[in-house]
């Protein structure tokens, strides 16, 4: 049953393949950049590092003479630079034989043995372990010590080449791994390992992953623990085939070893050679050279030999990469040759037609400057003549409107002098003499008649420039604005200025019209002028094309 889950998960995890390797991308794009910002947080490390070793100095006098903070820059060294961290272990064990403090000398050399396992020194491990009691540990160094004893076991069983110590040295890893399961919380970090890992060794990849995701929520990335539970992901992912998310692991935990300056690393080599299987040489290359470096300064030789095994393997697979595009270079470069030779006899060839048909290019080009000087010259009377062909269309468009208007007002007028006729004729036929010679005397009713042709020629005229108004009052200063009072149309300025729009521009022929002298008219365009917010000789310019046809 559980086998068939597992094939089902695999399926689904083929069919999020295309989301997870744009995942991956990313992953690795970030790791890139985080791989060139590495000094920055080396210098963050070499400052806490500094902050405590300021306050040992300054604590270095009192009772325990600096243990604590020794103990604080070990953790901060043992997987920065293993030296470092052995010599502050060391100046542990001699101030816990100063004190005659059993627990603090156990304490230091259990961490020791620990660090000596994983720098692949075995036989000074041993010694070391050899010389703590496990009767006389208190239940605090119970772990850390059985721990020990079991990554020294694993680690002789890996490496020895005597077939039957291997097997012995196993068993006696598994003993101590056991004491390990049995002596923490079963909710604890350690415990989870442990029997994750025995989910993973009994193919209980579903299981395995249930207790990586409860030790997920033990840490983040920020957290040296981080690094190690993501590894751990890793391997179950490879069981299961799935490499992409194998990679995603591989280079979270590998982003979180940078942030926080761990060098001791075994996540990048692995994802080197992962990108090296894939044909990702040149990121393959970066990334085991970066370990290298890392290596290389942290001083632990197993982690040295492992890596430069996966080197040896990219160093070949980047020369031989080099050495095939070697090839195609030279390739392009022999095909670069011949199609040069054959660009240099194609240019020769086309010089000669060039120097050929220069003559007619000369010929040509004076021929198209004539061209377009003509071209110009027609364009300037086209344009020309569309403006003219503007004025003469606006010209007519006044011209039918005020021929329909005045013939309807001579035909009003006529009616009018008719009536008038017939009513003089009646009151001399009446001999009413001083009737008529009262009506001849009153002036009322020519200014009704002047009234009336202002207010038609007024409605005539907004009929036709129905936004004079707004467009003389855009012409002048916001304080000179034009308002016209209630029920009026046009006032006297803006009649005067429609005249002019109109084309009638003599002051005297305007006067004439208004039945004002022609001082009061040139009076009434000055002012105006002088309201504009434009010059004031350009002000009747603009006047003249308002409303005009574009």
């Amino acid at each position: 049953m559980k086998t068939n889950l597992l094939i089902v998960i695999f399926w689904i995890v083929n069919a999020v393949a295309c989301y997870g390797q744009s995942e991956v991308d990313s992953l690795l794009h970030l790791l890139d950049g985080r791989i060139r910002d590495n000094a920055l947080f080396l210098r963050q490390k070499e400052q806490r590092i500094q902050g405590l070793k300021i306050q040992r100095n300054a604590l270095i006098r009192t009772s325990d003479k600096g243990y604590n903070f020794n103990f604080a820059l070990f953790n901060e060294y043992k997987n920065y630079v293993s030296d470092s961290a052995i010599y502050y272990l060391n100046i542990n064990r001699r101030i816990a034989e100063e004190l005659k403090d059993k627990n603090k000398w156990n304490e230091s050399t259990i961490a020791l043995g620990n660090l000596f396992v994983g720098l692949g020194m075995y036989m000074e491990a041993s010694e070391l372990l050899k010389a703590v009691k496990a009767n006389e540990l208190n239940d605090d160094l119970s772990v850390p010590y059985a721990i020990a004893y079991r990554e020294l076991y694993l680690g002789m069983g890996k490496y020895t080449q005597h077939t039957e110590a291997r097997s012995t040295y196993w068993a006696q890893a598994n003993r101590f791994n056991d004491t390990v399961r049995d002596l923490t919380p079963e909710a604890s970090e350690e415990h989870l390992r442990i029997v994750e890992k025995k989910f993973r060794l009994k193919k209980q990849y579903l299981d395995a992953l249930k207790i990586n995701d409860r030790r997920l929520q033990l840490t983040s990335p920020d957290k040296p623990g981080y690094a190690l539970v993501t590894f751990h992901r890793s391997l179950i992912y490879r069981e299961l085939g799935d490499i992409a998310n194998e990679k995603k692991y591989l280079a979270l935990s590998t982003l979180s070893d940078i942030q926080l300056a761990i060098r001791d690393n075994a996540s990048i080599s692995v994802l080197a050679n992962l990108l090296m299987q894939e044909g990702d040489i040149n990121r393959a290359y970066q990334y085991i050279c970066f370990s290298l470096e890392n290596i290389k300064a942290y001083n632990t030789r197993i982690r040295s030999s492992e890596i430069l095994n996966i080197q040896t393997i990219i160093d070949s697979e980047y020369q031989r990469k080099n050495e095939q595009k070697s090839e195609q270079l030279k390739g392009l470069l022999l095909l670069v040759s011949v199609l040069s030779v054959l660009l240099i006899i194609s240019v020769l060839y086309v010089y000669k037609q060039l120097k050929k048909g220069r003559a007619s290019a000369r010929k040509l080009a004076a021929a198209n400057a004539d061209l377009a000087t003509f071209n110009s010259k027609l364009h300037d009377m086209n344009t020309e003549l569309a403006s003219r062909n503007l004025e003469v269309a606006e010209a007519n468009h006044i011209k039918e409107e005020y021929i329909a208007y005045f013939l309807n007002e001579c035909s009003i007028y006529i009616s009018k002098l008719d009536n008038y006729r017939k009513m003089v004729n009646k009151k001399m036929q009446e001999r009413q003499y001083e009737e008529l010679a009262r009506i001849t005397r009153d002036n009322s009713l020519t200014d009704e008649e002047l009234k009336e042709l202002f207010a038609n020629f007024d409605k005539m005229f907004i009929n036709l420039f129905p936004d004079f108004v707004d467009q003389v009052n855009a012409l002048l200063s916001d304080e000179e604005q034009i308002v016209l009072k209630r029920g009026e149309v046009l006032n006297t300025e803006l009649r005067i200025f429609a005249l002019i729009r109109l084309g009638i521009v003599d002051s005297l022929k305007i006067a004439n019209f208004f039945g004002y002298s022609i001082n009061t008219i040139y009076n009434y365009r000055t002012k105006m002028k002088n309201r504009s917010r434009v010059a004031r000789e350009d002000f009747e310019v603009k006047v003249k094309k308002i409303g005009a046809f574009m």
